[in-house]
């Protein structure tokens, strides 16, 4: 069966399980550590009680002070014991016991193995083996002297113990106190980091619920993951209202444009059936709704190659300077009829595109210079490649369009004031402007040094 748990709860759980595993190993680490200390620090009271006992006696005596560890257990034994083998005054063991650490004892043996004098009274009879052993809970350092005499100080392990149980239970009780605190804050820092996301999935659900595409959600603060997400979220939001908006308009536009020529057709059809007509009428009627068929047409084929702008574009190589050779030669005829010279100032211009898609925009740019350009005058097609990119433009010494008008005149069935009267869909440029962007271009429109409309684009270069 599989939990159905929130995002929040499992990166709670997540962090809580990663926080116990280093909240476990740390108390480990500390434990070991505590108790790796306190047995050094035992065995190290230990030498350094042998060594007080017999550097206090040594030192009583006028006698040198020994140079290793060994020689005061040595010299501690003799001092107590004395050379004719009979104990020395209380007081001197008096006063090296009220110096010893905590209650360590200390035993003295002659070379025999026998026990001379003692420090303490301990529980235990430990063997002579020099070093360090633990019996019974009671730590012991054994060391011979160089004169062959023994000494052994010991001193119980309760203290230690006592210490590290301690250490246990404040690691057994405050680890999970810990690792709890952690479970709730690390809830409240997930709840609080994961806000930006369920406000985007309330706009999102609000917005499919109710159609309402304008609402944003309220961006996160600061510079982080959140932040960026917000913010991106209400990028895609307000490029969707613009999308729509656009895409709106332009099917109003669309509808209002393909109005006027049906009803030029539907009024002529009706003309003609109320009565028999004649011949020619018959004729004229034909030829009105032929010529308004080809331009619903016409207008209907750029509808389409406006709406297929939104696919992605083929991939394949292009040259623009061949493009924009083939374009000329076709619309030849056309400028010949208009008394214009096309002129081509050409150089490679290789990318990556669709090739008909690139080849119509160029068509509909050098066409728009044609209709409207000077009778009598000149086009100049130029192509180029530099700084990484390919670069197409188109320019004619016609009267040009006023600069307030041309943003306007890359939306759909805008035509420049004053040129009404030239017939045209309205949909060139709007047609080019797509095809460019769908490129990663985008169609620059400015007044021309040679006095008319420079239209020019370019698109990332293909790389050699």
């Amino acid at each position: 069966m599989k939990l159905n748990l929130s995002l929040r709860l499992r990166l709670t759980l997540f962090y809580t399980f990663i926080s116990a595993m280093i909240l476990l190993a740390g108390g480990v680490i500390v434990f070991f550590a505590v108790r790796s200390s306190i047995h050094q620090s035992l065995d190290a009271s230990l030498a350094d009680a042998a060594s007080l006992a017999a550097n206090e006696i040594v030192s009583n005596d006028g006698k040198p002070k020994p140079e290793t560890q060994a020689d005061a257990a040595s010299l501690a034994a003799n001092e107590i014991i004395g050379s004719d083998g009979k104990p020395k005054l209380e007081t001197q063991v008096e006063i090296v016991q009220e110096r010893l650490p905590g209650s360590t004892k200390i035993l003295i043996y002659d070379q025999d193995k026998k026990l001379t004098d003692q420090i303490g009274k301990p529980k235990i009879n430990p063997l002579l083996v020099p070093g360090y052993m633990t019996i019974d809970n009671v730590r012991v350092f054994t060391e011979q002297l160089p004169s062959g005499d023994w000494v052994q100080a010991m001193r119980s392990e309760v203290e230690t113990l006592g210490v590290l149980q301690r250490t246990q239970r404040a690691l057994l009780f405050g680890l999970p106190m810990l690792l709890l605190s952690g479970l709730g804050a690390g809830y409240l820092i997930a709840d609080r980091a994961l806000k930006p996301v369920d406000e985007v999935s309330k706009l999102a659900l609000q917005i499919s619920t109710s159609g309402h595409y304008k609402a944003r959600v309220p961006e996160a603060s600061g510079t982080d993951e959140m932040a960026r997400l917000t913010q991106t979220v209400n990028a895609m939001l307000g490029k969707l209202e613009a999308t729509i908006d656009r895409e709106r308009a332009f099917a109003l536009a669309a509808a209002h444009e393909l109005r006027t020529p049906l009803a030029i057709v539907q009024a002529r059809a009706s003309l003609s059936l109320e009565r028999l007509r004649s011949v020619e009428h018959y004729q004229q009627a034909l030829k009105t709704i032929n010529e308004t068929s080809l331009e619903m047409t016409a207008l209907v084929e750029s509808l389409l190659a406006l709406a297929r702008t939104n696919q992605s574009p083929q991939q394949q190589e292009v040259n623009l300077r061949d493009l924009a050779v083939e374009v000329t030669e076709s619309l030849a005829i056309q400028a010949q009829n208009h008394s214009i010279r096309l002129k081509l100032e050409t150089q490679p211009a290789l990318s990556i595109g669709d090739p008909a898609a690139l080849r119509l925009a160029i068509t509909n740019l050098v066409a728009n210079a044609i209709k409207y350009g000077r009778q009598g005058g000149q086009v100049w097609v130029r192509t180029s490649s530099q700084n990484g990119f390919a670069r197409l433009e188109i320019s004619d010494d016609g009267v040009g369009i006023q600069d307030d008008q041309l943003e306007r005149l890359q939306q759909p069935f805008q035509r420049g004031l004053g040129l009404q009267a030239v017939s045209g869909t309205g949909l060139g440029l709007a047609l080019v402007a797509a095809v460019v962007e769908q490129h990663g271009g985008r169609l620059e429109l400015a007044r021309a040094v040679e006095g008319g409309l420079k239209a020019s684009f370019q698109i990332k270069a293909l790389e050699t």
